[in-house]
């Protein structure tokens, strides 16, 4: 009797140290910006982020210099950067390397392996403060993600307190120390205004930022606790050896064990073979599929969205609900709803370079109210989408391509015809 009382107490005593993690869902790019920028001010020991793209405007050179700021506090800076995007300046990103704000580029140019150079991308998008926090979702460092250009991306991050940065922080240092990563080129600089720059724009960041009235506490006190959280990733080297592997697999799976409903935002829907089987088969389970991805109204990328409407007559004869988003910002949203009982969100589309190519990050939430948060955001989207019907037509338009001009529909087809054919599993 002793022995079972003892077990119980252990018991109780393991479940009690079980932390979930505070989770939310950020739809807003104007909050998005201003969590990073917070998270950034208050890191103690380290920051790793890694992006797709990270650009050489506002929203970029005011994290470069708030990061500079952190690495002279001591604090470890690492940034990952895709070596085909990465738009920080020579001399801007020397001087960060010469304050401690290391850099590297993942798959730099190599004339003598272009296939290599061209074909295999980091998409990743983390963001990590102390192995503590993390944001993970669709947004790259530019402004168009956070509400600042004349047209801007409709997106979605995370943000997450808990064990699943942890995870992130061992699968970024697996990427850092990738044999295909490489340090950024620093070049001589000749005098200091890279210095001089970052140091206007510190000034100007914090003048203002004391107008913004972002308050880190008050946000986090909105957060949801979430038990099973879990981070899907690739492994590093072996997306750029076999097909299916990683987080697309982990994916499938998901939807391979659907029982009543997959909901699925992409900006860029291109059917691969493995995803049009798998799709077809939870049809014949009964299982209902939403997709929403851009029109070519709205699209800005021209090369998947030729690949896409070739496919979306078929896509509904399948018994897959369509819908396109129609207005003047760009869809950029990657998330995922199964059965109103897990949730995903992070950088996969749902198209064969993100199956196949790239390397890329879902963040997975097994809770039913994060699972209901995120679809009702992502039927929010709905009001500005048009719903495809059997012939390919949108409902309660005249024309396939509404609101595009001659010349961009000219384009399209031509990239239909003449390249598609020849780029299959590249788009």
């Amino acid at each position: 009797m002793k022995k079972l009382m003892s077990l119980i107490i252990l018991f109780s005593i393991l479940i009690s140290t079980v932390k979930a993690d505070s989770v939310r869902i950020l739809d807003n790019g104007e909050q998005a910006y201003q969590l990073r920028m917070s998270l950034i001010e208050t890191a103690k020991e380290e920051i790793d982020i890694s992006y797709f793209i990270f650009a050489e405007d506002e929203t970029a050179l005011e994290m470069l210099a708030l990061l500079r700021k952190k690495a002279r506090e001591g604090v470890k800076v690492r940034i990952l950067i895709d070596a085909l995007f990465n738009h920080i300046p020579k001399d801007i990103g020397t001087h960060l390397q010469q304050e401690n704000v290391l850099i590297k580029n993942f798959n730099t140019f190599n004339f003598f392996r272009l296939g290599r150079t061209f074909k295999y991308r980091m998409h990743d998008k983390m963001f990590i403060i102390d192995q503590k926090k993390i944001i993970l979702g669709g947004r790259n460092i530019e402004d168009t993600y956070y509400g600042k250009a004349s047209k801007n991306y409709d997106d979605r991050d995370v943000y997450i307190i808990g064990d699943i940065a942890k995870q992130a922080a061992q699968y970024f240092d697996e990427l850092w120390n990738a044999n295909h990563v490489k340090p950024f080129k620093q070049i001589k600089l000749k005098d200091n205004s890279a210095s001089e720059r970052l140091d206007l724009i510190t000034n100007n960041f914090f003048i203002k930022n004391s107008l913004m009235a972002f308050s880190l506490e008050n946000f986090e006190t909105e957060l949801s606790e979430v038990e099973n959280v879990e981070l899907f990733h690739d492994i590093v080297p072996s997306k750029i050896q076999k097909k299916v592997t990683g987080t697309a697999s982990k994916l499938y799976d998901l939807i391979r064990n659907a029982k009543k409903s997959v909901i699925i935002d992409s900006p860029y829907l291109v059917m691969s073979k493995e995803l049009k089987e798998l799709l077809a088969d939870a049809i014949a389970r009964n299982v209902t599929i939403r997709f929403l991805t851009n029109s070519l109204m709205s699209t800005d990328g021209l090369f998947p969205q030729a690949a896409y409407v070739g496919q979306r007559k078929s896509i509904v004869r399948m018994g897959i609900e369509l819908y396109e988003y129609y207005a003047k910002d760009s869809f950029h949203s990657k998330s995922l709803v199964i059965d109103g009982e897990i949730a995903a969100i992070g950088s996969f589309n749902f198209d064969p370079r993100s199956q196949n190519l790239n390397t890329e990050t879902m963040a997975i939430l097994r809770d039913e109210k994060m699972a209901t948060l995120l679809t009702q955001s992502m039927d929010a989207s709905l009001n500005l989408a048009y719903k495809i019907d059997q012939e390919g037509m949108p409902e309660g338009h005249d024309e396939k391509l509404p609101g595009v001009s001659l010349k961009k529909k000219i384009i399209t087809r031509l990239i239909q015809f003449l390249v598609v054919p020849w780029a299959k599993g590249l788009l």
